[in-house]
């Protein structure tokens, strides 16, 4: 034991070919490496484990973590080469006495993303800022720069206008971002920075900014290049010992489709390789992907993902693996072979000589003397199956720490000879395993779950999410009525609530909402308003790919149910009284006493002291912007009592079905009837422009039994009995030589009218009120209706064959007005009663006509009293003149004229006539009065008096002379009844 201490005093790096410094370590050499195992890629974070001896059994483990680690190897040289980073894990593997053998772990800083999850949004950033603006986060410790192909490279794409990073790591969202685009990262040594060493993200591995030729092949000593040849201690230059091809069979053509919805068109590529996979045998694969809408921005876009996607398949056609004492060798960067097997093949061609490093695996083991070694073994346990743990530990590290994000570039550990590997270390204390490519071949990296290769190979969303709606600047209040911010596509713009933390609160972007129907010109369309809570999915589970698929209610409402604690019911607590003061015309208890949105319609008071509303109430509200009125269409499935209410607040207009009742908001008020209420406190218009009924005679509408909508057999059995009242009664007109009824006999055309050449307007009425129209077939029914078809039959239903407006009242029809009622038509008017008919006028009553009016009266049988016509003017005159002509007064039997208190008088301007069917006649003529006689004339007087000449003058009644001359000419061309001609 005395031996081994003293042996491991006199241990210095000097001697050595590892040490190790940590934190601000001068060099002195605290840690005294034993052995490591390292594996390292490109797009990787590297983990080195050593393996360290110390004299001080007893160190705090904690205060080792995130300090700086420098690993320095001596090269063949004599100089040195760094291996830098932080750690991340330490281990005591064991002590005795007063020495210790320990684990430490040394990382990148990159690593550090790895520890930190976050949720936030860019919008309209390129992938350069997002990144920068991750590893800022980091300043303390990272260091990165650029390759200087990188932002010419970037500016074939667009900046991204949306990305999300949720409940993800750090690195694995800049892992697989990088990915997306074809760009990468290496890890070179860096002395002034933080952790020693500084992250270079590159977009193209062939050119030499990128990938830096390797120090041992730019050395000098030995020659340029790195030979291939045999590994001994005694070589001045380290070599490689062995290198193999690796071939795998790769998609040849790479497709790629999406759809740009703005151009409506598809963006489409195909690119094919120009390498050879395979043989002649060999199919030419092809793959195709479709990454969803609006992917690419343009074809020249989708050229650009393509091709990186092409350029990762041909880099993994053909690799090449190996196995070296290269110290300095690290992946990103590249070297030279001379004097291998390649010389051959390559011919001339210096070029396919050239290879970038993929990955490194490495295992080194300390020139610790013999004894000492020995000594270790037996304390602390070979250091053999220690460095086979360290190798097993750095994989389930990577594995760890990338996961699904895990590169390709890591598969190197499980396919290389790693016995060999350590056996050579322990003869020459380094010996790796590598994996590189022609250093003409672009390297693009490709992450386990395929990113690289296709856009979005899996889901970077974890089911839905909500979030709420903002307006331009991301409020989430609206403004006046300012109340919806969306643009011409009909979008809107969202915040998730994990926003904000990050500066992204005003990072939104255009967000689709998913409608229940749409299509080109059909559809719905509800557009959430600024402050709605709103529920988030992603069209294929990507995250960058957010799309509204409804809206939440959030709040809580003003009578929402308290804690009944001690068993206390709810009505103890008071809330009871919220709902209480709702009535047929005011809500209440429709607040929100804890924020957000509630719903108008709820089940929150069943009872009769309060709304009286079971959750029977639902249906579709919205609101104007900026102020309290709504439109709405609310259902109600009371048990008996369901209700259909169609209503807007403006002008009071409602239309409400089935069960009436007042109601305010989610109050079930007072009783109003059943039946349909239309109602508006503006104006109303009701059209139809084939004709519409209205009808109080009820049809069969049942689930067994439906009769047709158009069925009006109780209004055409009115007009039959119309149109045979019309006949009788326009017989007796005839018969008694009064006017005829146009309606019955045709106003301008003898049995014609303007909606039937072959019936006067009465008959034709009852005609086109009982259409029939096939129900089978629309284009039958269409000529039905230009026939004015009557004949029924098996598939025809009831429907008129001209415009009307019908009016069927089975008990009573009234009409009223409070100022004014007009009948206007253009053709005729007709009032007809099977019984009785009044027409009553509390001040005048007028009676006009461009012709002839004809009263007939007693057609049937006299009135009361034995009265046909009565005409009674029960104060002052009866004025009966003719203006134009003779005034003809006829009885069968007697004229009776008498005046009761007064007198009459007869006066003629020329004559008047009395004669008598027997003869005797009396004649005042002008002056003259002349009596005829053919028998005896009696003159009875009880004074008879003849003297001299006398004269009364009365004046005569003046009488317009104006004659609507047009009026009666049109009457003698029509032959209209009551013309003289």
């Amino acid at each position: 034991m005395s031996d081994l201490l003293s042996q491991l005093v006199q241990f210095t790096s000097a001697t050595r070919l590892y040490s190790l410094r940590l934190g601000k370590d001068d060099g002195a050499g605290e840690f005294m490496v034993e052995a490591f195992a390292a594996s390292e890629g490109l797009h990787a974070v590297g983990v080195r484990e050593v393996i360290a001896l110390h004299l001080d059994a007893s160190v705090p483990l904690k205060t080792l973590l995130g300090q700086k680690a420098v690993l320095e190897t001596s090269l063949s040289d004599g100089t040195r080469a760094s291996f830098s980073g932080l750690v991340s894990e330490a281990a005591k593997l064991g002590s005795e006495g007063g020495f210790a053998r320990y684990r430490i772990r040394i990382v990148p800083w990159i690593w550090l993303l790895s520890q930190s999850r976050n949720s936030r949004v860019w919008q309209d950033k390129s992938v350069i800022e997002i990144v920068d603006d991750v590893f800022t986060e980091y300043a303390g410790h990272a260091d990165w720069s650029w390759s200087d192909e990188v932002v010419p490279f970037m500016q074939a794409v667009q900046p991204r206008s949306y990305t999300i990073q949720y409940r993800e790591s750090n690195l694995d969202f800049v892992s697989r971002l990088l990915a997306e685009e074809g760009l990468s990262w290496r890890v070179e040594e860096a002395p002034s920075a933080p952790a020693g060493h500084r992250l270079v993200l590159f977009a193209d591995s062939s050119i030499d900014s990128s990938v830096p030729e390797d120090a041992t092949s730019a050395s000098a000593l030995g020659g340029e290049g790195i030979r291939f040849h045999a590994g001994t201690a005694r070589e001045e230059q380290d070599s490689i010992q062995a290198l193999a091809a690796r071939r795998s069979l790769q998609p040849a053509t790479y497709s790629l489709l999406s759809y740009d919805y703005k151009n409506k068109q598809a963006v489409a590529t195909s690119l094919p390789t120009r390498h050879e996979f395979g043989g002649k045998e060999a199919p030419r694969l092809e793959s195709f992907d479709s990454p969803g809408q609006y992917a690419f921005t343009n074809a020249a876009e989708a050229d650009h993902y393509a091709q990186l996607h092409l350029e990762a398949s041909e880099a993994r056609n053909k690799s090449w693996q190996g196995r070296s004492t290269v110290r300095t060798l690290r992946p990103g960067t590249r070297f030279s072979l001379t004097q291998g097997p390649l010389g051959n093949m390559a011919g001339d061609d210096a070029g396919l000589r050239n290879f970038c490093v993929l990955s490194v695996f490495s295992v080194g083991i300390n020139n610790l003397p013999k004894d000492a070694e020995e000594g270790l073994a037996e304390l602390f346990g070979p250091i053999a199956a220690l460095l086979e743990e360290c190798i097993g530990a750095c994989q389930g590290a990577q594995q760890q720490l990338q996961g699904k994000n895990r590169p390709d570039s890591l598969n190197l550990a499980a396919q290389a000879d790693l016995g060999s590997v350590i056996s050579q270390a322990r003869k020459l204390g380094y010996a790796n395993a590598f994996e590189a490519i022609r250093l003409d071949v672009v390297w693009r990296p490709v992450l386990a779950d395929g990113t690289g290769r296709r856009l979005h190979p899996r889901a970077t969303a974890q089911g839905s999410q909500s979030a709420i709606v903002v307006g331009a600047n991301g409020e989430t209040t609206a403004s006046g009525s300012d109340e919806i911010h969306c643009d011409k596509l009909g979008r809107v713009r969202i915040r998730f609530h994990w926003q904000g933390r990050n500066n992204d609160a005003s990072a939104t972007c255009w967000v689709r909402v998913v409608q229940r129907a749409a299509g080109a010109g059909i559809g719905m369309q509800f557009l959430p308003r600024i402050g709605q809570e709103v529920l988030v999915q992603f069209i294929e589970d990507d995250i960058d790919r957010p799309v509204i698929v409804g809206a939440l209610y959030n709040g809580q409402g003003e009578g929402a149910a308290a804690p009944t604690p001690g068993g206390a019911s709810a009505d103890d607590q008071g809330q009871s009284k919220v709902f209480a003061g709702a009535n047929d015309l005011k809500a209440s208890g429709q607040g929100n006493s804890v924020g957000g949105n509630g719903p108008t319609w709820h089940g929150g008071s069943q009872d009769n002291a309060g709304h009286r509303n079971p959750a029977t109430q639902w249906g579709i509200r919205s609101k104007e912007f900026g102020g309290n009125g709504y439109n709405q269409v609310l259902f109600d499935d009371t048990d008996s009592q369901g209700r259909l209410q169609l209503k807007s607040t403006q002008s009071g207009t409602e239309l409400n079905l089935g069960h009436l009742i007042h109601t305010a908001d989610n109050y079930r008020g007072s009783f109003r009837g059943t039946g349909a209420e239309l109602r508006t406190d503006a104006y109303g218009a009701v059209r139809a422009g084939n004709g519409i009924l209205f009808s109080s005679y009820k049809v069969q509408h049942s689930a067994a039994d439906r009769d047709p909508a158009g069925d009006n057999a109780g209004g055409q059995a009115l007009l039959k009995q119309a149109a045979l009242l019309g006949k009788s009664f326009n017989e007796a007109a005839v018969t008694h030589k009064t006017v005829a009824l146009a309606v019955q006999v045709g106003p301008q055309k003898a049995d014609a009218s303007i909606i039937s050449d072959t019936g006067a307007p009465l008959e034709a009425m009852r005609v086109a009120s009982a259409g029939m129209v096939d129900s089978a077939s629309d284009e039958v029914a269409a000529q039905d209706l230009t026939s004015a078809n009557t004949r029924t039959g098996d598939n025809k239903v009831p429907h008129t064959t001209s415009a009307l407006i019908g009016i069927a009242a089975r008990e009573g029809f009234g009409a009223v007005a409070g100022q004014h009622l007009q009948w206007v038509n253009e053709e005729a008017v007709s009032l007809m009663s099977g019984h009785d008919s009044q027409q009553v006028s509390g001040n005048q009553f007028r009676l006009h006509s461009g012709q002839a009016i004809g009263v007939l009266a007693g057609a049937m049988a006299a009135g009361d009293g034995g009265i046909g016509l009565q005409v009674v003017a029960a104060q002052k005159n009866i004025d009966v003149q003719a203006q134009a002509d003779a005034i003809t007064v006829q009885a069968r039997d007697q004229v009776s004229v008498a005046s009761a208190n007064a007198s009459i008088d007869w006066a003629a301007a020329k004559k008047i006539s009395l004669t008598t069917a027997g003869g005797a006649n009396i004649t005042i003529d002008g002056g003259n009065i002349t009596v005829r006689c053919p028998g005896k004339l009696t003159i009875h007087a009880a004074q008879k008096l003849f003297v001299g000449p006398d004269r009364l003058d009365v004046p005569m009644p003046p009488m317009p002379n104006s004659v609507c001359k047009e009026c009666i000419l049109n009457a003698m061309k029509q032959g209209a009844p009551g013309v003289l001609v």
